[in-house]
Order: C-alpha cells, then structure tokens, then sequence
C-alpha cells in the first residue's frame, strides 16, 4: 500500500516491534490495535483517522487465529477468546470505522478471512465457523453501507505460506495427544503439509489481491486467493454435501475417515 501511494495506519498488538520490522517512512503511521480491546479499537481508529486527516479511505481486516480440536470436546472458553478476535473484533473496527465513511460517502472495506468460509476441515469446526460468521457480517454490511458508496470485499486465500501454524491452538483430548481423534489429526496435519508444498501461496500474493480490490471498483464482493481456494470454492458449488465432503477427504488424503454411508 505504501509503494502505490497511499498512507497507512499499521493497527498492531506489539508497536516495538512492529516500528522494528516496518519501513520508516513518512506515510507510515504504527497504531497501538488489539481488536479484542475495545478501549484500544477506539483509540487506534481514531488515531488511523488523524493520520488520515479525515474518515478512512479504507480498512483491512487481518487478524485472526485458529483452534484445533474435535466437537464433542474443544475448549469453549478458547473458541469464544477466538471468536472474540476472529469476529467480534474485525466487527468493533467495522463499528469505530465505518461511520466516518459512510458520512464522507466513499470507502472500501477488505475482510481477509479464508477459503475456509466456504467449507469445513474436520478438527477446526469451531475456526470455521468463525470464518462463515464473518461473511455474514460482511454480507449484511454490504448492502447497508452500498447507498452511502462503501464497497465491502472478502478475500479469501487458500494455504498461505506464513506462520499462521503457529497461531493455532490444540485443544481437548488432541492437544494431549489422547482420545479417538489422533488417528485423524495425523492425517489432517500429514494433509495440510501436502497441500501447503503443493498450492501455497505468498502472503505477498494476498497483500496483491488486497490493494486490487481497494483500487478496482469492479471487484467481487468475493475474491478466491490460490488455486487451491479457486479448485475447492468450485467443487463447493458443483458437488452436493456429501460428494463435497468425499472430495474434500481425498483432497487432503484423508482415507480413514470416508464416509461410507452418505450421513
């Protein structure tokens, strides 16, 4: 965004080290965030908007984590500390946000969320979920903000080949390496390795996708990001659910789990 000549308002966690990692440049503003502190949401918008002299052109909503971990026992308190990053915080921003370019009557709001708003990996039900909440928020947005000329983008990446592994949390018997599960886990982690090597994508090539659809009036409400969200997002509107699921399984490699009775 700095190299196409806009000004930007960094919101992160950890300001230190951000100013360390970040480019010093004249453009470029660091903003204390964490989307699940509503204190630190007000302020960091409201420091964007003095950076910006005005209501913000646009907002990109990153952050997010994962939780691993079966149904029957996941860790509820964990799934509501990630859905209070996941959704409830990319909402709060929205809400700090969106006032000012609603009344400025012009804007572009880009949600990152995940080729996993479309379909389901078994043992990260509950990330999955909080990734088709999001869409939905994103949906309604678009249509109440549309009158006011505020365009409302979801961008969703298939295998991203960053550290986000290292932001997800096993939970339940899995985390102890205990239940019926493991057998599963071990196909699912031994899959997405094979996936990541096969189809990965560059955070660069999302950061791409993200300034298009800032710039590109034209851009669909939903951007896939990768051909393997472009491979699974098709089959997800060909296939019914249970041939869906069958293709998913062998997507991953996951054999011991198939589904022989169609439930």
């Amino acid at each position: 965004l700095l190299g196409a000549g806009w000004r930007v308002a960094a919101g992160v966690r950890d300001v230190d080290a951000a100013r360390a990692a970040l480019p010093d440049h004249p453009a470029l503003a660091v903003v204390a965030l964490d989307v699940t502190d509503a204190e630190q949401v007000r302020t960091g918008v409201a420091a964007a908007e003095a950076h910006a002299a005005g209501p913000l052109a646009a907002v990109v909503n990153n952050a997010g984590w994962a939780l691993l971990g079966a149904v029957e026992d996941v860790d509820l308190a964990r799934a509501r500390d990630m859905f209070e990053t996941n959704l409830f915080g990319a909402t709060a921003v929205l809400q700090a946000a969106v006032p000012g370019m609603r009344r400025a009557g012009a804007g572009v709001v880009v949600n990152v969320s995940s080729i996993g708003a479309r379909l389901t990996n078994p043992l990260l039900g509950m990330y999955h979920a909080s990734k088709y909440a999001l869409t939905a928020v994103s949906e309604a947005l678009a249509v109440e903000v549309a009158p006011f000329g505020v365009r409302v983008v979801c961008v969703e990446p298939g295998m991203v080949d960053t550290e986000f592994p290292k932001a997800t949390t096993a939970t339940g018997a899995v985390a102890a390496g205990d239940g019926p599960y493991v057998p599963l886990l071990d196909e699912l982690r031994s899959g997405f390795g094979e996936w990541r090597t096969r189809h990965a994508v560059s955070a660069d090539d999302v950061a791409a996708v993200v300034l298009a659809a800032l710039s590109d009036p034209a851009t669909p409400f939903r951007v896939e990001v990768g051909d393997d969200a472009r491979l699974l997002a098709d089959a997800r509107g060909r296939l019914d659910d249970r041939a869906f699921r069958a293709e998913l399984l062998a997507f991953l490699g996951i054999t011991r789990w198939a589904d022989p009775d169609g439930v």
